[in-house]
């Protein structure tokens, strides 16, 4: 990954009781589907920002603005909803979790960071911001997907109480993920 380039994302990390939870589910399904890789349940999360690969200065530039983006939000209930697939059943890519409580409390810290990270010139995402944890990717398609089960989703609640800046690095055996700075939601740090 060398000094010269970082790909980050900022996300907020799934507490332990919700990791077992999809664990749980990844286990029953994994037996009836065909194609897919799943996630390291211990590296769940929600992404809030893709940063993509950044010169490493910029962590520093950044933290300050992520740090006054943490003081701005407040604590919030936070529940995993119905799952679904990106980008259409007949030929899906990615399977997914959504999000029920908070929903709208996580678009608003997306929103936030976002706009802390193009203050600092990281362009504006492609696609809007929708909740969501990836559980699966497509490695082989056609794949073989239990449908119900997907959408019937995992049910679990946590609190979010701070959001985690992370570098990725891309290894064949699955991402590795490296947490840089973690933002407690709603706290001056002195």
């Amino acid at each position: 990954m060398g000094l010269s380039g970082m790909r980050l994302f900022v996300a907020v990390r799934l507490a332990s009781e919700l990791q077992k939870a999809i664990g749980a589910f990844i286990a029953q399904n994994a037996v009836k589907t065909k194609g897919v890789k799943w996630i390291d349940v211990g590296q769940a999360h929600f992404t809030l920002f893709f940063l993509g690969e950044q010169p490493a200065e910029l962590v520093a530039e950044i933290d300050p603005l992520l740090q006054k983006t943490a003081t701005e939000q407040r604590n919030f209930q936070h529940s995993l909803g119905p799952g679904g697939v990106f980008p259409s059943w007949k030929a899906p890519r990615v399977l997914w979790l959504g999000v029920e409580k908070g929903r709208e409390e996580l678009k608003a810290l997306a929103a936030g960071v976002t706009a802390a990270c193009m203050e600092r010139g990281v362009p504006r995402p492609e696609r809007a911001f929708t909740p969501h944890l990836t559980l699966g990717r497509v490695k082989k398609p056609p794949a073989v997907i239990d449908r119900e089960a997907l959408v019937r989703g995992v049910e679990g609640e946590m609190e979010v109480a701070a959001f985690t800046l992370f570098a990725s690095e891309l290894r064949p055996q699955g991402p590795l993920y490296r947490e840089l700075a973690t933002y407690p939601l709603g706290q001056v740090k002195n």
